[in-house]
């Protein structure tokens, strides 16, 4: 399989903490990837070192063979890395419509001047953005809050369009920070099967941190497990679920179904 991801004794120290400790892992493509352990255990801080907002102190990111962490986040939006945040971090006062379509202000080509007026090119750009975004909608079952400020809706909606934003973007590579936090088991269901949606449909690689383990076990090609910093398990869900050191770390004696 090509590797789509290669994460390289990755270290983070913040102070005399060390966030991340020595961490390696690889992600293949158009694979479902999981990060799992316990609260605090780094999970949130690899992402932010692939996604670019925090700067490893040791070790490399390869991203297709090419090495990412001298690269801003934005640049690395271009490369096709959308991420999903795990706190909302939508405009709430927007309509759901809105918020997607900024999901895609790093493609727009116009300047502001043409896109101010709106005519020519920047016309164009904007009609071929927005049946980009219409796809989106399909795809998350958003018709019918188009227009309704985000805001006003429940919880799990909004992580719906949280995620819906990042798949905007059009990613090869999707990072999607505990996506089913707060959702009810329906809510959840039809996330997992959205998930499962972008790699059978669009071909696209997730890399998913959740807490339910049944969700993690049901989806995942590989897994990756943290505690405290460091990495103490990798391999397929058989293998995470069989380790040892798992079990005493993080699962223990908890039925996984």
């Amino acid at each position: 399989m090509e590797k789509m991801l290669e994460v390289d004794q990755i270290s983070l120290q913040f102070g005399g903490v060390k966030a991340l400790d020595d961490v390696s892992y690889h992600i293949e493509k158009g694979e479902i990837f999981s990060l799992i352990g316990p609260n605090g255990a780094g999970k949130t801080s690899m992402l932010n070192c692939i996604s670019g907002l925090y700067t490893p102190s040791e070790g490399s990111i390869r991203y297709q063979g090419k090495e990412i962490l001298n690269m801003k986040p934005y640049n690395r939006t271009s490369l096709g890395i959308a991420r999903a945040f795990q706190n909302i971090a939508l405009f709430a006062q927007m309509s759901v419509l809105d918020n997607l379509k900024l999901g895609r202000h790093t493609l727009m080509k116009s300047g502001p001047f043409s896109g101010g007026l709106y005519f020519g090119k920047a016309a164009k750009e904007e009609i071929a953005h927005r049946k980009e975004i219409e796809k989106v909608i399909e795809f998350m079952d958003l018709q019918d809050i188009r227009h309704t400020p985000v805001g006003t809706l429940p919880y799990g909606l909004q992580k719906r369009v949280e995620v819906g934003r990042a798949l905007a973007l059009g990613p090869e590579l999707i990072l999607l920070d505990e996506p089913m936090a707060g959702m009810n088991a329906l809510e959840k269901e039809m996330m997992a099967r959205i998930i499962l949606d972008m790699k059978e449909i669009k071909g696209m690689t997730v890399v998913l941190i959740e807490h339910d383990l049944g969700v993690v076990m049901n989806l995942s090609d590989h897994i990756a497990v943290l505690d405290f910093g460091k990495q103490i398990g990798f391999g397929t869900p058989e293998e995470i679920q069989s380790n040892p050191e798992v079990i005493k770390a993080y699962i223990g004696e908890e039925e996984i179904s």
